[in-house]
């Protein structure tokens, strides 16, 4: 009788505590909550706009700039082992829609389950992996503070420590489905909605979970930016644009072939190609064009890889072309009046930015005749 006693004393105060615990965490529940709600809501509810006499919701409109897969392709360059996921969905524009309104409805179901505390640790487990997913995708991604990894580190500790708490009080699972016989029965129950846990189970997912938490950051941290285990370096530059350059060809014209893909850089902005060049073994200028050349290329010299309106993608410019980052696409550049190519001699292709930047490749030879 005496050890009942201490279990029920055990089980009481445990029921308390997570019961407080609970309450002092409703502001970030609910916070964490609004977070999705927002994200969907934004897609579904406050964001229409008119499109010939109609109204469109843009974001979830596959034709209109808007399309929120946009961020896809600008995330790609740093995405964290699931670049080829990616890529592969934004090949397949049936899969991009669907994994759009998949991820839709999801926010939308955690966001509410959240704020109302209905299905709360079922919604706070959702709402971990959601956080995941963002950082392994976006978390490279912020030009001011770091943005995408705040949110993401922040999310997976707010939605750790509800899922150990539960809804508490201030919850639909207390009101309405606690009380039933049908969940007083089912102690599962608890581990979907909310209520008490046994004391040993609460404590140690507590300790696992904040472990989880810690470790996400730092390692998060580490291979994003360093300054944990290395000076501060970003694995992925988000400040400036990087054009990765591969396939060079030659014709003995001068014409170039090649596929460039902006692999780094702010998704704020896009970089501003005003120049090519040849230059040969010495450094000299054997074929140049300049920004109004590139501006007149033919549209079918630009084939990018993601052709929707809303993917980033190489375009003309007033002068020059301009590439989003994530933008990939293979070129193709006329021979310039002037060109002066030797067989058998190597060049070297460059690429100017407005601002400056160069990119450049081996570019090989034109065979001697």
């Amino acid at each position: 009788m005496a050890q009942a006693g201490m279990i029920d004393k055990s089980s009481a105060d445990t029921a308390a505590g997570l019961s407080l615990t609970a309450l002092i965490l409703f502001g970030t529940r609910f916070v964490q909550g609004f977070i999705f709600w927002g994200g969907a809501t934004r897609r579904l509810i406050y964001d229409f706009h008119s499109v010939d006499g109609v109204d469109k919701a843009l974001k979830l409109d596959f034709n209109a700039p808007g399309f929120v897969a946009a961020k896809l392709t600008h995330a790609l360059p740093g995405a964290l082992w699931v670049q080829a996921p990616i890529e592969w969905t934004l090949r397949h524009p049936d899969l991009i829609v669907s994994s759009v309104w998949l991820w839709t409805i999801a926010e939308l179901a955690v966001g509410l389950g959240l704020m109302l505390g209905l299905l709360t640790r079922a919604s706070a487990l959702v709402s971990l992996g959601l956080n995941v997913t963002l950082m392994l995708i976006f978390g490279w991604m912020g030009s001011t503070c770091l943005d995408e990894w705040t949110m993401a580190v922040s999310g997976v500790a707010m939605s750790s420590a509800v899922f150990v708490a539960g809804g508490g009080a201030w919850s639909v699972d207390e009101r309405f489905i606690a009380p039933t016989s049908w969940a007083q029965r089912s102690p599962w129950i608890a581990w979907i909605c909310s209520g008490p846990l046994p004391a040993a189970t609460t404590h140690k997912l507590a300790l696992w979970l904040s472990g989880v938490s810690i470790a996400f950051t730092l390692l998060t941290y580490h291979i994003l930016f360093g300054a944990v285990l290395t000076p501060l370096h970003s694995r992925v530059n988000f400040h400036r644009h990087d054009i990765a350059l591969t396939h060079a060809a030659l014709a003995a014209d001068g014409g170039v072939t090649f596929d460039a893909y902006v692999d780094a850089g702010p998704d704020t902005g896009a970089a501003y190609i005003v120049a090519a060049k040849l230059l040969d073994a010495s450094g000299a200028v054997a074929a140049q064009r300049d920004g109004a050349a590139l501006a007149a290329l033919s549209p079918d010299a630009i084939r990018n890889a993601y052709p929707y309106a809303w993917a980033s993608r190489f375009r003309s410019e007033r002068i020059g072309f301009s590439g989003q980052t994530g933008a990939r696409a293979a070129i193709t550049l006329p021979a310039p009046a002037g060109a002066n190519i030797a067989p058998g001699q190597n060049y070297v292709f460059v690429l100017e930015a407005i601002d400056g930047d160069r990119w450049q490749t081996n570019i090989g030879s034109v065979p001697a005749r």
